[in-house]
């Protein structure tokens, strides 16, 4: 097949042959009359011709049929009364039950303390202002919270509601009136996944969980693009089996057929990347910088939290133990505002930030440099850089059955939440 200068090549050979035909016939024609004529002769332009060779490459992941189980699950109702059900994607990056809602907490009349709660604690969701919603947890008690990032306000980038058939409609937070949560019928089935894996940090931390890439890609569906070879190339994540960062401007993705790529030219493989973030069902959420990131490795999950899972976070209750030895059981209220399960404890280490959830901790420690947390599962989180775990917390107030009491962070030793 001829290649594209050989093309060329030859239209101008043709244009140039008929030319040249049009000349040789005007003196063709002056020779036999034997007297000179005006000929007008018409040029067409020379059109430049060019054909794209370097279409897109796309390359699709399997499609798993499933119960969608670990989805967000509901009926939304619009301000006009429409009612919608099905799988819920919230604002593009969040679409699981162990998914955080980022927001404040709204109390007295006034914001009470940076939080956020995941979505499987939450029964109904009413939008009740441009940056507000009055949010009702399973366990029936309600609170109002203020939006401080896309997750609650008009600055939310869409709701998408996918129904049984995978029909989708996507809504703005002008168009919402409430959405009731609930767990997917038995008989609904998706295919798509939620991303799992483990992200590993520069400094050897590892997180496994649902990931989130780029704060914005969630499902197995969705698609990472950038460059290989100065050739567009869109890839499903689920045709993915890894992805390891190359400096600051490329990564090197492994496909599960084998296949390495090296990618760069946009933000989902290079330094604009926004972060990485894991949904840990049994910690929170972890958020690691593109800077800060190594590598991530996708597998099914082995076990899904479904809604389930979560109970709607009850109030506190534990024995502080102060820096003298006394003690104290009751209600406990953390920072003078973390008061239940679902609220959020956070703090960094090494190279990344921790969400960690309330009802997951078992016992909280003061440290030289902040505090260490022990998860019900275990694990142990040496933590600092917040007033949650470090010399700028306000104080932990503990009401028993006697009265209440309340200590300075100078004062705390150790928190046993349940005992």
């Amino acid at each position: 097949m001829p290649r594209l200068g050989e093309d060329l090549r030859n239209l101008t050979l043709i244009g140039g042959s008929a030319a040249v035909a049009v000349i040789a016939t005007g003196a063709v024609l002056l020779s036999a009359n034997h007297r000179p004529e005006r000929r007008v002769v018409a040029v067409a332009p020379v059109v430049e011709v060019r054909i794209d060779r370097h279409e897109t490459r796309r390359i699709e992941g399997p499609e798993i049929l499933s119960s969608g189980a670990e989805r967000l699950y509901g009926t939304v109702e619009t301000l006009d009364g429409d009612r919608y059900e099905g799988f819920i994607r919230w604002d593009k990056n969040e679409g699981s039950w162990s998914d955080l809602v980022d927001a404040l907490k709204w109390s007295d009349g006034r914001v009470s303390t940076q939080t956020g709660v995941r979505f499987g604690h939450i029964a109904r969701l009413e939008a009740t202002g441009n940056r507000s919603a009055w949010v009702q947890m399973r366990t029936g008690e309600s609170f109002e919270l203020r939006g401080e990032s896309t997750d609650l306000g008009r600055s939310m980038r869409s709701l998408v509601v996918e129904d049984r058939f995978g029909e989708t409609v996507s809504l703005g937070w002008d168009d919402l009136a409430a959405v009731d949560f609930e767990a997917a019928p038995d008989d609904v089935r998706s295919t798509t996944q939620r991303l799992h894996g483990t992200v590993r940090t520069e400094s050897g931390l590892e997180f496994t969980g649902f990931v989130t890439w780029d704060i914005d890609e969630i499902y197995a569906s969705d698609i990472l693009d950038g460059e290989v070879d100065d050739r567009d190339l869109d890839i499903a994540f689920g045709a993915i089996a890894s992805i390891e960062r190359v400096g600051r401007s490329a990564s090197r993705v492994t496909l599960h057929n084998g296949e390495v790529l090296l990618m760069s030219g946009t933000n989902d493989v290079d330094e604009d990347n926004s972060g990485i973030t894991v949904s840990d069902p049994g910690l929170g959420q972890i958020k690691v910088e593109w800077d800060d990131f190594d590598r991530v490795d996708f597998s099914p999950a082995t076990s899904l939290a479904t809604r389930d899972d979560f109970d709607g976070g009850r109030r506190i209750q534990g024995t502080v133990i102060g820096s003298t030895g006394d003690s104290w059981t009751g209600a406990v209220t953390w920072d003078r505002d973390e008061a239940w399960g679902w609220e959020i404890i956070n703090g960094d280490h090494l190279d990344a930030e921790y969400f960690v959830e309330f009802g997951q901790i078992e016992r909280i420690q003061r440290t030289a440099d902040g505090a260490r947390i022990t998860l019900q599962d275990g694990r142990v989180l040496d933590l600092g850089g917040s007033q949650d775990v470090d010399r700028g917390n306000r104080g932990i107030r503990v009401d028993t059955d006697a009265g209440s009491y309340e200590l300075d962070w100078s004062e705390f030793q150790e928190l046993r939440i349940g005992q």
